[in-house]
């Protein structure tokens, strides 16, 4: 009994070690493919800022931050996907790349932001998201009155941060409209939580100044 049967537990423990094989194969495959992704977004954030002019406290300037509203910097309603500029973080030195939508896709790659949101230059809230533990796991370092600066075409939209927040990941009042110019930056937190985060870290910030890179670069 035992040498008919011999053959038909060969095939199994052969069939065995096969699937384990290839339960290692996938692991590895999908390990590396995170990986993959993780320096690609940890990159992102991971590059030094171009030079930017400095704000103007000059009365024109003011004006200028006034009215900033009325000249829009650049068309929100683009396909997922599309990359629609930087955000700048003068104080980490970093500038990562600004893509329309919150899917796992953009956010692989740099910011997101969200399509239902406005974008700089209207009168409209303007909201962005990122990953902890690549492009904004330096996030915490700012504090209120550091800067931040939207470019999109040949515009720098300057902000200042007003207020940071941590509220429970299914709060939505950090979606809703704003009665001014509004920008909103989200990340999950604690920044260094192995697992899923259940809170969200906001920064808000107002904008200060529109510059026009344009002429900012004809002066150069």
């Amino acid at each position: 009994m035992w040498k008919k049967d011999a053959p038909r537990y060969r095939w199994k423990r052969k069939a065995a070690r096969w699937a384990a094989a290839a339960v290692v194969a996938i692991g590895a495959a999908t390990a590396g493919w995170n990986g993959y992704w993780y320096i690609v977004g940890w990159k992102a954030a991971n590059q030094e800022a171009v030079r930017l002019p400095a704000l103007d406290s000059s009365p024109s300037s003011a004006a200028e931050a006034a009215h900033a509203s009325r000249r829009p910097v650049e068309q929100a309603a683009a396909p997922l996907g599309a990359h629609l500029g930087e955000l700048v973080i003068p104080k980490l030195g970093v500038a990562i790349p600004v893509y329309e939508g919150v899917r796992e896709q953009e956010l692989r790659r740099g910011v997101g932001h969200y399509p239902a949101s406005a974008w700089p230059g209207g009168k409209g809230h303007v909201v962005l998201s990122g990953h902890r533990d690549t492009v904004f796991r330096r996030l915490g370092e700012l504090g209120i009155g550091d800067a931040l600066v939207i470019r999109a075409a040949d515009t720098a939209v300057h902000y200042r941060i007003v207020r940071i927040r941590i509220v429970d990941d299914d709060d939505r009042t950090v979606l809703v409209n704003k009665a001014r110019p509004t920008l909103t930056v989200t990340t999950c937190y604690p920044f260094r939580l192995i697992g899923r985060a259940p809170k969200r870290y906001i920064v808000t910030a107002r904008p200060v100044q529109t510059v026009s890179l344009e002429r900012v670069h004809n002066e150069w």
